[in-house]
């Protein structure tokens, strides 16, 4: 969707448009019809040798006809306005969950949760009424004014020119505060953006604000920002309080110059009683045309500013289409081959040259910021690197589905579903094979935690997880891991919350779990990676040492060093004599 105005929106629905137009046409006329009835029962009854009555039954049935059709009418012109309105939501909603689905990282990396919610929810409620009620007073208030102001032609010319005068100014000032309507409403959904964003990251952060009794600082935080987009809406409103009355006093000048102008042609007899009255009917409806087209001018803009940020989003450039690239059905090795990598213009990663067969394990380990997980991340394709091979096929030549589908990666911070257990080893999925979930469990060494919860599987883990402490959280997002029994399963320093006797088996029970698969675990704590089969250190984005964890301890190695620092194996400090 990369519509540039509120009507292109409508393309694909101009069969429902075209009725619902159709049937807001006919309750106009037949609005028109109202005044014309009244006003020809006035001039009958003005005149002095009426003594009818079947004149005025048969009005009075005009009108309860006219009354009928209108509702009817009515009814049409919102199923499929209204209606369509509502469509067009929906698809928008989904077109712009799709499209966060397929941006790349480097897209969330400079663009906060808040903001793409306030976006996806705020906005597109605002581009619903544009489409929906901005559309609907938009055509009714042209419509109506003309056929109004043809009727009044019809009647008399010269009052419709005086009458006419003061909408001629109203039209002006509408497109004067239009102009200033889109302005302010772009500062006040930027400042919904930046509310949402802030209460995002405060209930995000609710353990930690409890925790350090910072419920204060914070409701001082939330009040600036709630105070920032409360003094944006003021001066939007500040402007449209000043603006409604205006064009409500324009109207008002219309009736006292009928009152004053009209009488005349009355006494004069240049129109009857009757016309008059018609003439004082039409006026009263005129003042809804002018309402209504200032109600659309604030609807409109509105609705055009939130299309041009939800526009923002879905311009963005999405991740390429692989859909052409090959596919890959079993991961026999991965290898990098002097690789090197960079965000910006400084290298972050250089020479990065090592291979990982099936069947074997790998530690990548290394002090913190030395490039860890931005390694792992490019066997996920998640940044686009050259000499970077899975079967000896370079990875650019590869579908990027077919990899994420086989290689697992569990993060640093554990993301878990305000869902249940059971949710939150399946991603929600309607078929749970309890067996492998169980298994699953089993390995990560989270089934004792399940046997002592009250409802199991069935446990409801709270927002993030929130009723899980640390530890758990990482056990749980290990457990659905291995439950969508991924080819390779990659652990970037998952295992920090839980103490170095409940790694340790942790560990053993992946490694026999994953003998004749690929396992990667990445980590900063040496318990963590000694045991496996090899062993790289990482310093500044670079391998500076590579082995089983005797060898590296014979080298006298940074991987010594850290492991002495860290006193977690063995008990004693080691020398590099063993």
């Amino acid at each position: 969707m990369k519509s540039n105005s509120i009507v292109n929106l409508f393309k694909s629905h101009k069969k429902q448009i075209f009725f619902g137009l159709m049937g807001l046409t006919a309750v106009d006329a037949l609005q028109l019809m109202v005044p014309q009835i009244i006003g020809s029962v006035i001039t009958q009854l003005s005149e002095s040798n009426y003594n009818s009555s079947d004149f005025i039954n048969k009005s009075a049935f005009y009108l309860i006809l006219c009354g009928i059709l209108m509702a009817l009418f009515r009814f049409v012109w919102r199923f499929f306005l209204l209606g369509t309105s509502r469509k067009i939501e929906k698809d928008l909603r989904d077109k712009y969950f799709y499209k966060l689905q397929i941006l790349p990282m480097s897209f969330f990396n400079k663009n906060n949760a808040g903001d793409l919610m306030a976006r996806g929810v705020n906005d597109i409620e605002q581009i619903k009424m544009a489409c929906g009620f901005g559309i609907v007073v938009a055509y009714d208030g042209i419509l109506l004014l003309l056929f109004i102001l043809a009727s009044m032609f019809s009647i008399s010319v010269e009052f419709t020119l005086y009458a006419a005068i003061p909408f001629v100014l109203v039209s002006f000032l509408i497109v004067k505060y239009g102009q200033k309507i889109e302005s302010l409403f772009l500062n006040v959904q930027r400042s919904f953006s930046e509310l949402t964003e802030e209460a995002r990251k405060i209930i995000y952060s609710i353990k930690a604000i409890k925790a350090l009794n910072d419920e204060s600082s914070q409701i001082k935080r939330f009040h600036l920002r709630s105070k920032d987009y409360e003094s944006k809406n003021m001066n939007l409103i500040k402007l449209w309080a000043g603006y409604q009355p205006l064009v409500t006093f324009f109207t008002s000048i219309s009736i006292f110059v009928l009152i004053l102008f009209g009488s005349n042609l009355v006494l004069i007899k240049r129109i009857s009683l009757g016309e008059f009255s018609t003439l004082m009917l039409y006026l009263t409806m005129l003042s809804w045309p002018v309402i209504a087209m200032g109600l659309a001018v604030d609807w409109l803009k509105r609705g055009n500013v939130s299309l041009e940020r939800v526009n923002e989003v879905m311009k963005q450039e999405e991740e390429l289409d692989e859909e052409s690239l090959k596919s890959i059905e079993d991961i026999e090795s991965i290898e990098f081959r002097g690789l090197n990598f960079s965000y910006n213009d400084e290298p972050f990663l250089e020479d990065i040259a090592f291979k990982a067969d099936k069947g074997t394990t790998l530690g990548i380990t290394g002090k913190t910021a030395s490039g860890k997980t931005s390694l792992t991340s490019l066997m996920l394709k998640f940044n686009k690197a050259d000499n970077l091979f899975i079967n000896h096929i370079d990875i650019n030549l590869i579908n990027k589905s077919s990899i994420r589908s086989k290689i697992l990666y569990v993060p640093q911070e554990p993301i878990i579903f305000s869902g249940t257990i059971r949710d939150n080893l399946s991603f929600f999925s309607e078929n749970f094979d309890t067996k492998r979930g169980l298994i699953s469990l089993g390995v990560s060494r989270f089934l004792r935690d399940i046997e002592e919860m009250p409802d199991g599987l069935d446990t409801i883990v709270g927002e993030r997880g929130l009723s899980l402490s640390g530890g758990q959280r990482q056990r749980l997002s290990i457990a659905r891991a291995i439950y969508q029994r991924p080819q390779v399963l990659i652990i970037d320093d998952t295992l920090s919350s839980l103490d170095v006797e409940t790694e340790l088996n942790i560990i053993k029970n992946i490694k026999s779990h994953y003998k004749d698969k690929i396992l990667i675990i990445v980590s900063s704590r040496i318990s963590t990676v000694y045991s496996l089969d090899n062993i790289l250190v990482l310093d500044k984005g670079s391998i500076v040492e590579a082995g089983n964890a005797e060898s590296l301890i014979k080298n006298s190695s940074l991987f010594l060093d850290l492991m002495n620092v860290q006193k977690i194996l063995p008990k004693q400090r080691v020398s590099p004599h063993g």
